[in-house]
């Protein structure tokens, strides 16, 4: 018998009994569909963080500085633990080594941007020139903050494209050299606008990394002078761009340590550590690589449930269809033509159940990738790996009954009733 009559012979059993297929099928569907489903929202959740944080510069490093151990308890760190100018001015003079930029904040807070009646909410940010960089900001207009513009306390600032639309409605090139008043705690801070920017929301999970409003850059020395009542004596933290993206974590690694043996050695209290762009996402891409391997392990268990289904129909079949094996062995049918017709039966139903397996799932990944604010589809492979695997639970649990199909003595199988 050829393997095409063997398919129409398989095919004419399934439409026999349409009901028991298709609730022997919706395992199979169920099992793909959650597989597919979950390993779309895992690609739309990746897809998502590595956009987020293709904001900011992949060479970018923070340093900061934490208690020495996990039981130090001589209460909170004081500022002559923080980094002081002689730091600073240790880091400055290792830029063009190892370091591309440095970005220190000044005093920074929120506040809203105001121009008669109309307000913007907006993250007031003391910095300087290295920060352009850092987080890859985009000029419409002007220029972004320069060293002189530190050097010399002036009042300028860069706003977004947000703000200019939302207070000023007018093209970016109009906008510079005009006068931005932001209220910080009631205090009014006059800048002239010298620069526009592109606003671009960071979001994981729908989620804003950067909250909803965007950011006024003024120089870090112009934050100080007109925000802090008293003068600074040291900084949190600090950013940087290094320079080669190979060693990231190996320059940083030798950077803290070197800050810790010239700066921290006799601190008891205080030690630097940082952290990378390039290591949170590996790390958070790591991790979200763990859970959608779990999940999809606990989706593919409901695949085995119904393989497990696919086995128990077929051996109700060969009982219901016993006579009629008989009558086919009796008219010369081999048990290798038995035991293939069961099998193609087995694979089919897994197969079209499949199929149906990849629209729910990618119905459910279409949903959830939504939600992400990242719509995506299923990946080739994934499709492929869920194909493959439903012809192969077809094989492997087709085979048993299959088997005792072919094992049924003719004699024995026509008397059957």
């Amino acid at each position: 018998m050829d393997i095409l009559e063997t398919i129409k012979l398989s095919l004419e059993g399934l439409r026999s009994n349409k009901l028991r297929s298709f609730l022997t099928m919706l395992g199979i569907i169920i099992g793909i569909g959650s597989v597919i489903g979950i390993t779309t929202i895992g690609d739309a959740l990746t897809k998502s963080v590595n956009k987020a944080f293709d904001s900011i510069a992949n060479t970018a490093v923070q340093i900061y500085v934490k208690p020495k151990n996990a039981d130090y308890d001589g209460g909170e760190l004081t500022d002559s633990d923080y980094f002081s100018e002689n730091i600073i001015n240790y880091l400055e003079a290792q830029k063009g080594r190892t370091i591309e930029d440095l970005v220190y904040h000044g005093a920074s807070g929120q506040g809203y941007v105001k121009e008669g009646r109309d307000k913007e909410p907006v993250s007031i940010v003391s910095t300087s020139e290295g920060e352009k960089n850092l987080f890859k900001l985009k000029m419409i207009a002007g220029r972004f903050l320069n060293d002189q513009d530190v050097a010399r306390g002036k009042s300028v600032a860069v706003i977004s494209d947000k703000v200019l639309e939302e207070i000023y409605k007018v093209p970016a090139p109009e906008a510079l050299g005009q006068e931005v008043k932001i209220d910080v705690n009631g205090k009014l801070l006059v800048a002239t606008i010298i620069g526009v920017y592109e606003y671009e929301e960071m979001k994981v999970m729908g989620q804003s990394l950067n909250g909803a409003s965007s950011s006024v850059y003024i120089p870090r020395t112009t934050g100080d002078r007109e925000l802090l009542t008293e003068p600074r004596t040291s900084y949190y933290d600090i950013a940087m761009t290094l320079k080669n993206p190979d060693t990231i974590e190996e320059d940083a690694k030798a950077l803290v340590d070197d800050l810790n043996a010239k700066f921290y050695k006799d601190n008891p209290r205080a030690e630097v550590a940082h952290y990378s762009a390039e290591s949170e996402i590996s790390q958070m891409n790591s991790a979200m690589g763990s859970i959608q391997v779990a999940i999809g392990a606990i989706a593919a268990i409901s695949l085995l449930v119904g393989g497990i289904g696919v086995m128990n129909i077929l051996l109700v079949s060969v009982t219901e269809r016993t006579k009629e094996i008989g009558i086919r062995k009796a008219l010369g049918a081999t048990r290798s033509d038995i035991r293939k017709q069961f099998i193609i039966e087995s694979v089919i139903i897994c197969i079209i159940g499949g199929f149906f397996g990849i629209i729910l799932g990618t119905i459910i990944g279409l949903i959830g990738s939504k939600l992400l604010e990242f719509q995506t589809l299923p990946s080739l492979g994934s499709i492929v790996v869920a194909v493959g695997f439903s012809m192969l639970i077809g094989v492997f649990f087709g085979y048993y009954p299959a088997n005792k199909a072919a094992k049924l003595d003719p004699i024995e199988a026509l008397r059957y009733e």
